[in-house]
């Protein structure tokens, strides 16, 4: 289970980074006008701001998991019986 969590998690990160990668306004030519410029910043930080709840509902997740793990019950072990002695050997 817990090596199931750690794929699930580097895939989740993976994932965020890409998508933050892809919403930043990595603009190589200037901006003409003030409104062409906010066009484009607005979109920008509009998708900023769904990757940075998609972490914070991540961390969410991964905190009600973790206390989960935490607090379920283990079944312990059952009590081991004390040893016998050998059985007698038929030789004897």
């Amino acid at each position: 289970m817990l090596k199931a969590l750690a794929v699930l998690r580097t895939l989740f990160l993976i994932f965020i980074v890409a998508f933050t990668v892809r919403a930043m306004p990595w603009a190589i030519d200037v901006s003409r006008t003030f409104d062409e410029q906010y066009a484009r910043y607005a979109a920008a930080v509009s998708q900023l701001q769904r990757a940075a709840w998609y972490a914070v509902g991540w961390i969410a997740f991964e905190t009600l998991v973790g206390w989960w793990f935490a607090l379920r019950v283990r079944p312990r072990p059952a009590p081991s019986a004390p040893p016998t002695a050998p059985p007698a050997s038929p030789r004897a």
